[in-house]
């Protein structure tokens, strides 16, 4: 797991790069969402943590909740991608 490690790391580090004062603050929110759900992501679960977004996605009817799940799911994604990778 030491490749996921570091890929996780520098992900993280990209997304910390990418905030700053120029951005709008839904901008800057969304990088900071990414960077928590890929730190709080189960990487053994990752399968049913995109199931239950998108679950709660399809249920959401506000506009800043739906924008937060498509980018913890996009984040989550991601996440799905590197562990295919690395195992």
């Amino acid at each position: 797991m030491e490749g996921l490690e570091m890929a996780i790391n520098e992900r993280v580090s990209f997304l910390k790069e990418q905030i700053n004062p120029q951005n709008k603050p839904l901008v800057n929110r969304a990088f900071e969402i990414q960077i928590e759900t890929i730190r709080a992501a189960d990487t053994e679960g990752i399968a049913i943590q995109i199931l239950r977004k998108q679950k709660q996605l399809e249920k959401a009817k506000d506009l800043d909740m739906k924008e937060t799940l498509y980018t913890k799911l996009e984040a989550l994604e991601w996440l799905q991608r590197q562990v295919v990778k690395f195992i």
